[in-house]
């Protein structure tokens, strides 16, 4: 094993020695209110001594507070933009409607505000909020607009369960930032330094009984193999939406962008120890962002393993919790029987991990375009296949989805619960069943990799739930354009809802490499032999209208 303990570049050799020194852990206040007020502002935060950083923050200098949301209420939140460009808010993982999912159609003005009213219908578990602004939502993410939602009902209350915020129940977001000399954030994919709750080179006093941490990879890009030190096992009870049916029993759990997971420790009679939660970087193989892929971007932290994350262990409380509950809730994933209908989503495109040109369907993100149409009430499975070049965490607005498999075979124990993010490997599948209950009514939902960088270079597309009662297509649906099959060796196939009289393909600097007639028609062939392996974009043109696709030319 390969550990390195540089939580700090080395820019910023001048508070190098007071960032050697370990910091309390921040714990965000947590907010349980009739209605939450969030201002989204530009400020100064130290996150070294002596070191200013400009950030962003949700009525905060660095992340928001947690908002305390109970199921069965009425939740009203309201967003007030102060920075100079637009935002908006996603609550990640609660089903609510379309018009208040706060995806990529809803801006927030600068100096203007967004009242989102929605009811809680998730069961308790531990969810969280970003902006999610068009081509923006890296940037803003990552200057520090996010924080923790947590849900709370009867039945994880009358379970004993770790639930005293910050005294035995932890809220844990990983993230990594990259600084200049002058302190502010560098904005891409991978950070040199580990902020955990914005907090460099953590610790945090645990009391020794069973605690419970609310983990989130918050990061932009990197995939974290999270585990303990020691080679301690701990239990995971809930996922990204909610319980789980029994505790499982795990020494490592991997974290994709977004995902997110509740673990118990068991820290009786450690009264005066530590420990260390570690990222074991060393493990993840070539595909996975964070590994020591040398085509990729590069870290100090890449495929290696490196602290995250110290635990102090204090006297326990005066009602300590000394034990894991044999089982937790029942969680009854939809029967795949009840399935009126199967998509296949396609991830394709090569790439780095903070840029590239990666597809779903063939297709990259037009706000424009509603590429899915979904009937009210219905159940449906999705089978994601990734032919890219590396591993993307795919995430569904709406609701959550239960995994009935991965490449064939079921899912292991801690994604039996409601997911909302899979993260499907290159050359990997995924099949997920989800059921659709809320409309969208002019405001469709998303789904994308959760991949900040990926997300905004448009490895996205959009959904409608219409009422199979009410809704009257207006004639007969065209076709969306489309291409087979890509990536390709030599020739692929177009289609697309005009006649077509022109051909482009242009590379990834915009230039014209090959030009040629169309068929005339609805339908034809592309040679892309004569051309150099790589992505291209696919320009069709006709008397009035084009559309634009990303291909891959291989080498098979």
């Amino acid at each position: 094993m390969r550990t390195r303990d540089l939580l700090l570049p080395l820019l910023l050799a001048p508070a190098l020695a007071s960032a050697q020194a370990q910091n309390p852990l921040a714990i965000p206040p947590a907010l349980d209110l009739d209605t939450f007020e969030l201002v989204v502002d530009e400020h100064i935060h130290q996150f070294y001594p002596g070191v200013n950083t400009a950030t962003y923050g949700a009525s905060a200098e660095y992340l928001g507070p947690t908002l305390i949301m109970h199921r069965g209420d009425t939740a009203r939140v309201r967003v007030q933009n102060e920075l100079a460009q637009i935002t908006n808010m996603h609550w990640h993982g609660l089903q609510v409607p379309g018009e208040f999912d706060g995806g990529p159609p809803r801006e927030i003005a600068p100096g203007d505000s967004w009242t989102a009213t929605y009811h809680v219908k998730n069961p308790a578990g531990t969810y969280w909020y970003h902006p999610h602004p068009h081509e923006l939502t890296a940037e803003q993410a990552n200057k520090g607009i996010a924080g923790f939602i947590i849900v709370q009902d009867s039945a994880e209350g009358a379970l004993p369960l770790p639930r005293t915020y910050g005294v035995d129940d932890f809220p844990v977001v990983v993230q990594d930032r990259r600084f200049l000399p002058n302190g502010n954030f560098v904005f891409g994919p991978y950070g040199d330094s580990v902020l955990v709750n914005g907090t460099p080179r953590p610790y945090l006093e645990c009391p020794a009984q069973v605690v419970r941490l609310r983990l989130l990879n918050g990061s932009n890009a990197r995939i974290y193999p999270l585990g303990f030190e020691d080679g301690r096992s701990f239990s995971v009870i809930a996922s990204d939406g909610g319980l789980l049916n029994a505790p499982v029993n795990m020494d490592r759990i991997w974290l994709s962008n977004g995902e997110r997971a509740e673990i118990l420790v068991d820290l009786t009679g450690m009264e005066g120890d530590s420990l260390m939660l570690m990222s074991y970087g060393s493990e993840l193989p070539q595909t996975m962002p964070g590994a020591n892929n040398i085509l990729w971007e590069g870290s100090i932290l890449n495929g290696i393993d490196f602290p995250v994350l110290r635990i102090r262990v204090t006297p326990p409380t005066a009602a300590p919790i000394t034990s894991i509950p044999a089982t937790l809730v029942p969680v009854l994933p939809y029967d795949e029987a009840s399935a009126t209908r199967t998509r296949t989503k396609v991830l394709a495109g090569t790439g780095m991990v903070g840029m590239g040109m990666f597809t779903i369907n063939g297709l990259m993100f037009d706000l424009n375009v509603i590429n899915d149409t979904v009937l009210l009430g219905s159940t449906e499975i999705w089978e994601i296949e990734n032919s890219s070049n590396m591993a993307h965490p795919f995430h569904i607005h709406g609701g959550s989805f239960y995994i009935l498999t991965r490449d064939g075979m079921p899912p292991p124990a801690w994604e039996l619960g409601a997911k909302d993010v899979v993260l499907v490997d290159a050359g990997a599948s995924a099949r997920v069943i989800m059921r659709f209950d809320d409309l969208t009514e002019g405001w469709p939902f998303m789904y994308h990799c959760h991949n900040l960088l990926h997300e905004d270079n448009m490895m996205m597309a959009q959904y409608i739930v219409v009422d199979g009662a009410t809704y009257a297509p207006s004639g007969t649906a065209a076709p969306q354009p489309s291409v087979f099959p890509s990536p390709t060796s030599s020739t692929l196939t177009y289609t697309t809802d005009f006649a077509v009289q022109d051909i482009s393909v242009l590379d990834v600097h915009g230039r014209t490499v090959l030009r040629v007639r169309g068929s005339g028609g609805t339908q034809g062939q592309v040679d892309l032999s004569t051309l150099t392996p790589g992505p291209y974009v696919l320009s069709l043109h006709g008397a009035n209208a084009s559309a634009r696709m990303t291909v891959v030319r291989d080498e098979r």
